[in-house]
């Protein structure tokens, strides 16, 4: 992965670790917003129809918008209402079947979704925000190879604006695949693109702390702590973790009484429990 995206971990963490601390993100799945800046496959225009495009296109957006704003009402028929509309306005709009794929997905008509997400990119094979939609799909259709392509391929796309996202899926999916190289790149790059990304951190960290690098995992940890407002009990179990291997007993155990009284039924505080009662008979 590094000849093909073109940095080191090495020099990525060391711009990470002096880097400031940072408010939290918290990310999202399937990317749906629309923009008028996108061109659409189909269509071509002269200076005399320069005005009635601009008119459509804009015209289709809206389409898309008000598509979008009934899906996330869970009214799907007001949404394919709009589609449908939007579709015969330009049927080979790579948005339009996004949208489709979109909607298809969140009915459950896999085959139908997939068909509209490849025909957005088949209509516009740069239109990264349908990829993302699509790697996403693929991921949760746990088809872990296919959706790290479309990951790494939308990662390299230097404009697009959530590449900061694209970079921590890519992650995501190559420790699920056991690449553990490569997950650690793309975290670190994640990171380094957005610093308020708290969640690469704990990453890191993660990764750090199983290779017992339990110095850099709790800078790794700290910048987590300090860029997410709330705690969460998978910070709170590193945390334990790591401070009992540092030897901070004080630390240990303060993180222990704040998982155990926040997060009782997280499968965490479980993961603590059973790991303290092991502890116990140790001694």
């Amino acid at each position: 992965m590094n000849k093909t995206l073109g940095f080191s971990v090495k020099n990525l963490t060391l711009l990470l670790l002096l880097s400031g601390t940072l408010s939290a993100l918290l990310l999202v799945g399937c990317t749906t917003t629309t923009t008028t800046t996108t061109t659409t496959a189909g269509n071509m225009t002269n200076d005399k129809g320069k005005k009635p495009e601009i008119d459509r296109e804009k015209a289709l957006q809206n389409r898309l918008q008000l598509a979008l704003g009934y899906m996330g009402k869970g009214d799907n028929n007001r949404a394919r209402e709009h589609l449908k509309k939007a579709t015969e306005m330009n049927n080979r709009s790579p948005e339009v079947h996004d949208v489709w794929g979109l909607l298809y997905q969140r009915q459950g008509e896999l085959k139908e979704a997939e068909l509209h997400y490849k025909k957005a990119l088949s209509y516009a094979p740069t239109f990264t925000r349908g990829r993302n939609n699509y790697g996403l799909f693929l991921l949760r259709s746990n088809r872990l190879d296919e959706a790290y392509q479309q990951f790494l391929i939308g990662s390299q796309d230097l404009g697009y604006p959530n590449r900061a996202e694209l970079f921590y899926k890519l992650g995501f999916t190559a420790q699920k695949l056991n690449k553990a190289k490569e997950a650690e790149e793309a975290f670190t790059k994640a990171a380094l693109l957005n610093p308020k990304m708290s969640i690469a951190y704990l990453e890191l960290a993660e990764i750090d702390y199983n290779r017992g690098d339990y110095s850099r995992a709790q800078l790794f940890l700290n910048k987590y702590n300090t860029t997410k407002p709330n705690t969460s009990p998978r910070g709170l179990w590193l945390g334990i973790r790591l401070e009992h291997s540092l030897g901070n007993k004080d630390a240990e155990a303060s993180q222990g009484m704040a998982l155990r009284n926040l997060f009782p039924d997280s499968k965490e505080n479980k993961e603590y429990q059973s790991w303290l009662k092991n502890e116990r008979k140790k001694q």
